[in-house]
């Protein structure tokens, strides 16, 4: 008997932005989301300046626009385009 291939079931789909752990690298310009529990980081620009652990569980050091360098979870951040971080 001959097996052939058989499509996979339907897997739940689980919720990981690839892009953005790609995105995230030294020098990329980035925004703290609308809603951070820090509330006075909550729309500050700022670039990433190093990248910790894995693409599941990376969190980077940002250096805001204001000086301060301070450490997110990815899902904190947007990458953003210079033009969007223009004042």
């Amino acid at each position: 008997m001959r097996l052939g291939r058989q499509a996979c079931p339907p897997q739940p789909s689980t919720k990981v932005d690839v892009l953005i752990a790609y995105e995230a690298r030294r020098g990329t310009r980035v925004r703290v989301r609308e809603g951070h529990w820090k509330v006075e980081f909550a729309g500050m620009f700022g670039t990433i300046q190093k990248c910790w652990g894995n693409s599941e569980h990376a969190a980077v050091d940002v250096l805001l626009d204001d000086g301060r360098l301070e450490l997110f979870w990815l899902p904190d951040l947007y990458v953003v385009d210079d033009e969007d971080a223009a004042v």
